[in-house]
């Protein structure tokens, strides 16, 4: 019995922390526009799609003929890839955005944050850029995002060539 009250007793305690922890620790969601003077600066660009308004960077030639597409991972933004933007924007046109859902595009209007949710969204952005070919690169989900869009891309093309 003394054992068990021990245990119960450590497991309140290890409850309570934790308790504390989170209320002590909490933050709520700060409004887009409070973020936007200070992580929105130039050369940051919105843009109109599929309702959403999209937060990207666009650096490099414009006359480059396939641009680099760069998708951040889960919980982080198009900031992620600024080390990388530096370094290929003398020679390439380089595009990152901030997925919805994450940095600040903010939310999709729609509630769809399935995997083809995000390959449309990023085919969306690239036609509105005017971006016919790209080199699509991601991290983490950002990855699994531009495989999808990669490998959707490669079937419809062999469908094509079959007719």
């Amino acid at each position: 019995m003394k054992v068990r009250r021990i245990v119960g007793l450590a497991l309140a305690v290890a409850v309570a922390l934790l308790g504390v922890g989170v209320v002590t620790s909490w933050a709520p969601d700060r409004p887009v526009e409070a973020l936007t003077a200070r992580w929105a600066q130039p050369p940051s660009q919105f843009v109109a799609v599929n309702g959403m308004r999209v937060h990207l960077r666009d650096g490099g030639p414009r006359d480059d003929p396939e641009p680099i597409v760069l998708l951040h991972g889960t919980s982080a933004s198009l900031h992620t890839w600024d080390g990388w933007a530096a370094a290929l924007k003398g020679q390439h046109r380089v595009i990152r955005v901030d997925l919805p859902g994450f940095g600040l595009t903010g939310p999709t209007p729609d509630g769809d944050y399935r995997l083809s949710a995000y390959v449309r969204f990023v085919v969306a952005v690239m036609d509105q850029l005017g971006v016919k070919k790209a080199v699509i690169a991601g991290n983490s989900f950002g990855g699994e995002v531009a495989w999808k869009e990669a490998s959707s891309r490669s079937r419809s093309k062999r469908s094509v060539s079959r007719r």
